[in-house]
């Protein structure tokens, strides 16, 4: 176990690293864009789950093969 010390130490978030100047952990501004994606993403999704449960329980027609 001593064999991976450095590495838990220096290559982890455990820690407060620095590489080449900058901290390992993301900034405020990239924090952000994260978050941003995050959140459009799960509202994108919920919105495509709304809108494909209210197709499913709307009647089909009976020539429409296609699920979609």
């Amino acid at each position: 176990m001593e064999a991976f010390n450095r590495v838990r130490n220096e290559q982890s978030l455990a820690h407060d690293n620095k590489v080449l100047g900058y901290n390992k952990v993301l900034g405020y501004d990239e924090s952000l864009l994260i978050l941003g994606h995050v959140t459009s993403s799960i509202r994108f999704i919920e919105a495509v789950e709304r809108r494909g449960s209210a197709e499913s329980s709307a009647p089909t027609s009976a020539c429409d093969d296609i699920p979609f």
